[in-house]
């Protein structure tokens, strides 16, 4: 009669809070970070490793004896890791596709903004602290997201894709006409509220539109 063998069941994974793990634990899960994240720093100090996970103090999951991270641990250690001191401060910088993607969500965003503008300013004499601030937020493009795009080369084939444009001509950001409609807009209450712009990184006016944006 054949023998039937019963394969045991894998370890369950459990988690520890970084708090209670032993000296061994807490030298696992620094092996663990450097495996999974030491081609993306390769200068980085031996020590800063262990300073990280110390800050940090992300809870460890166990299966037996093996240590792993969570992936939105691993993905906020990398932030961290790469603000350290000794790393180069890349001059100029670079942005990924993410940071690319983000800039033109937000710079669309003053793009509705400015036509949703115009539409409150023809039907209304005066709006609300909270919607002047926004509106009047809005409607000046985040000056990093105004980096981000010019860093890009757009006259290229292999350029990324341009989010879909308003068709028609929205006033411009930042415009004479932009602040004649918030004028228009802005009540007694609203002025409790700032003008909602934020600190600028960049001069007034000193950002151009890349071409392939205008021509969409």
């Amino acid at each position: 009669m054949p023998h039937c063998f019963t394969l045991p069941a894998p370890p369950v994974r459990v988690r520890l809070p970084y708090c209670q793990a032993t000296a061994a634990q807490r030298a696992l899960a620094v092996d663990y970070l450097q495996q999974r994240l030491a081609a993306h720093f390769p200068t980085l100090r031996v020590s800063s490793w262990p300073a990280a996970l110390a800050d940090h103090q992300p809870d460890l999951w166990l299966r037996g004896s093996a240590v792993a991270l969570a992936e939105t641990d691993l993905i906020q250690l990398a932030q961290h890791l790469a603000a350290a001191p000794e790393l180069p401060v890349l001059d100029p910088p670079l942005y990924g596709l993410p940071a690319l993607h983000l800039a033109q969500y937000t710079l669309q965003c003053s793009e509705l903004a400015v036509w949703a503008l115009a539409e409150v300013a023809a039907g209304a004499t005066a709006c609300g602290p909270r919607l002047y601030a926004l509106l009047r937020r809005l409607a000046h493009p985040s000056p990093l997201a105004e980096q981000v795009v010019q860093a890009w080369c757009w006259n290229l084939a292999s350029a990324p894709p341009l989010v879909p444009g308003i068709p028609g001509a929205p006033p411009r950001p930042d415009s004479a006409e932009i602040e004649h409609l918030l004028g228009r807009l802005k009540s007694p209450e609203s002025s409790c509220a700032g003008n909602g712009a934020g600190t600028r990184l960049l001069p007034k006016n000193s950002f151009s539109w890349p071409a392939a944006w205008l021509d969409r």
